[in-house]
């Protein structure tokens, strides 16, 4: 009977062996150092995430006193807009009656002076506007005229009538006594007045 050499073969399946099982040992070896690199890149995430989230605590718990305080002017503020928008649209409209009257003061002429000032609002809906009349006295027709024509130059004024000029007299002097209409733009109402009503000065 014939005899086999096996050890060869035997030796050789035994390296190969030996050899597959160094390069599992070196694979195992270096998923487990990958793993302990990604466990300790998440453990140091975590803690500095943990750091973050407790120094955030710490500045909320400062500033929500803050907010609290900013929320109750944020309420306060809504509360007061509506005053503030009256304050505001009063403010406007003082000061347009302000500087009408400063123009008006400004339109008069030499030798002309105004004696009465009566506002009204027209009763008619559709035409919101005041109107100015003017009483006052002046030393002649010309210098009416030219009252009138300045008047008209205001830009607060639509139209400017004559309601009537009649001779007079001051302290023995002659003089012309003059009424004079003139129609706002807009629909402010003269402080003081009524739907139907007038003030005067």
């Amino acid at each position: 009977m014939p005899s086999i050499n096996m050890i060869a073969p035997r030796r050789a399946e035994k390296r190969r062996l030996e050899r597959d099982m160094r390069r599992l040992m070196a694979v195992i070896l270096a998923e487990i150092v990958c793993a302990v690199a990604l466990g300790g890149w998440v453990c140091t995430k975590l803690i500095t995430t943990r750091a973050r989230i407790g120094e955030l605590d710490v500045q909320l718990a400062r500033l929500r006193p803050i907010v609290r305080q900013i929320e109750e002017y944020d309420n306060a503020t809504r509360k007061l807009a509506p005053k503030l928008e009256l304050l505001n649209k009063a403010k406007e409209r003082t000061m347009r009656w302000y500087n009408s009257l400063d123009r008006l003061t400004q339109s008069l002429p030499q030798s002309t002076y105004l004696t009465r000032i009566e506002t009204r609002l027209s009763e008619k809906k559709d035409d919101a506007g005041a109107t100015v009349n003017l009483t006052g006295i002046s030393i002649s027709q010309a210098r009416i005229g030219e009252t009138i024509l300045r008047l008209a130059a205001i830009p607060d004024f639509e139209r400017v009538d004559l309601y009537y000029s009649q001779p007079n007299s001051i302290d023995g002097r002659p003089a012309i006594e003059f009424s004079v209409g003139a129609v706002m733009k807009g629909d402010d109402k003269p402080k003081g007045a009524k739907s139907n009503g007038r003030t005067q000065s």
